[in-house]
């Protein structure tokens, strides 16, 4: 597996790891207005970190100079 594939299946995972918990704890104990907040924003945050990971560039690899050796 690469490291790329590795990102994104983790940032997949985190997203729909929250968003299942948050569903969770909402159905079975009830959320005051102040969990709600906190939830969306775990939510959210989830899902940019995913698309950040997809949309970010790869580091593309240093050259070395070949002009250095040339006086």
């Amino acid at each position: 597996m690469t490291r790329e594939k590795a990102e994104k299946l983790g940032s997949l995972f985190l997203a729909v790891f929250s968003t299942g918990l948050v569903v969770q704890f909402a159905t079975t104990t009830g959320l005051a207005p102040q969990q709600w907040f906190g939830a969306a924003v775990a939510v959210l945050g989830s899902l940019s970190m995913a698309v950040v990971v997809r949309v970010w560039p790869q580091p593309q690899p240093v050259l070395a100079r070949s002009d250095r050796n040339e006086r």
